[in-house]
């Protein structure tokens, strides 16, 4: 008996239209447009070497420390912050400057270095701190030579710049931003499994289907058609997720971390969440169906929202100004999994995750079967 309810409730949730339309196709060709999307997104972050031009002109034979300076920030390699040219004439590196080709160029005027520029931006601003850099050491060395002729061999060991701190990464992954719309992208299709949960307790409800007029009626046990029904939503959503992640981990290469596995456990327990969630919303005898269907979608993309589906960084900035909020956002919770998974080398605040999606289920869960075993009907 209750194989035969699970397999006829397993057959009508894959031929549902719907299911394949929300779980499956919506999903992938919105992790598709993400990956072409946001595809350069790390490497935008990122410096570029900045072109700019050195007019020659009026520069003092003596002060050749500044070309020798601006030479070795030109040098190609990792550490290459200029691409310079060095231009006899203003009147040159002014054309370069209006044609676009520079974003800015240094001329002297009055024995001093000057920057000149045709707007504001983060290179022109990068150039300009050097500049000011490169004259305040300049302006130091000259009066501890006036004060100190000594000092002047030990002059290079006083502004060498030597770097005294190590750069270590506390993971085995590169920071991105990208990662994060995809894992709230799969968060949103965790809480889409509310759809399966809705189905799940509206087709036991008499007054909503025929279905649920014929389940109501029937010898069968009604936690028995419960299980049943429930069972064949969460394997149905099981599989969903799993293709998805499937489908983002290796067509689109999105790391997940060094394991699929808890990958995998995590759209689990995110689909039960999911689930359940739906099974609790469909609880309301007087609400229409239509109107279940536009709560559980209005109220998971306010979830993925606050998850980092349409702004990165939101659910870090809820995690700090309302932890309590942060906490109790399934979607949010499903994110920082996969995060966990991503960055951390244990799995300490993985499960704690897990811990609080399957709290969250049980609880949503025991709601609703609570307020379906007092539904009564006086007639059918």
């Amino acid at each position: 008996m209750m194989w035969n309810l699970f397999s006829r409730n397993l057959l009508c949730h894959l031929r549902s239209k719907e299911f394949f339309i929300w779980m499956l196709i919506f999903p992938i060709m919105l992790a598709t447009l993400f990956y072409f999307t946001f595809s350069s997104l790390d490497q935008a972050d990122q410096l570029q070497v900045i072109p700019i031009a050195v007019v020659e002109e009026g520069m003092p034979e003596e002060d050749s420390a500044f070309s020798d300076t601006v030479r070795s920030l030109s040098e190609k390699g990792d550490e290459q912050l200029f691409q310079t040219q060095f231009i006899s004439e203003e009147e040159k590196a002014r054309q370069l400057l209006k044609d676009g080709e520079i974003d800015g160029y240094i001329q002297y005027e009055n024995g001093k270095p000057g920057l000149v520029v045709r707007e504001d931006g983060l290179n022109q601003t990068i150039i300009k701190s050097f500049l000011d850099q490169y004259l305040q050491t300049k302006s130091s060395m000259e009066n501890i030579l006036q004060e100190n002729p000594q000092l002047a061999e030990r002059l290079p060991s006083l502004f060498s710049r030597e770097t005294v701190t190590e750069e270590i990464s506390l993971s085995q992954n590169a920071p991105t931003s990208k990662v994060n719309y995809f894992y709230a992208l799969l968060a949103m299709v965790c809480m889409y499994g509310g759809m399966q949960g809705l189905n799940v307790v509206s087709f036991l409800q008499s007054n909503l289907s025929a279905i649920g007029a014929r389940k109501t009626v029937s010898p069968a046990k009604r936690w028995k058609l419960i299980f049943a029904d429930l069972s064949a939503g969460v394997t149905v959503q099981w599989l969903a997720i799993i293709l998805v992640i499937l489908f983002i981990r290796f067509i689109l290469q999105v790391d997940f971390g060094p394991q699929l596995l808890p990958a995998f456990l995590t759209g689990i327990v995110g689909s039960l969440t999911g689930v359940s969630f739906g099974m609790l919303v469909s609880v309301p005898k007087r609400l229409k169906y239509s109107a279940k269907t536009a709560l559980v979608v209005a109220v998971t993309m306010v979830f993925c929202f606050f998850a980092g589906l349409m702004t990165s960084g939101i659910n870090y900035l809820v995690e700090q100004k309302a932890p309590v909020l942060a906490w109790i956002n399934p979607a949010a919770r499903i994110v920082d999994a996969f995060y966990c998974l991503y960055y951390y080398d244990t799995y300490y605040q993985f499960f704690l995750n897990i811990a609080v999606l399957l709290a969250m289920s049980l609880v949503m869960f025991g709601i609703t079967i609570f307020s379906i075993r007092r539904q009564r009907h006086e007639s059918l």
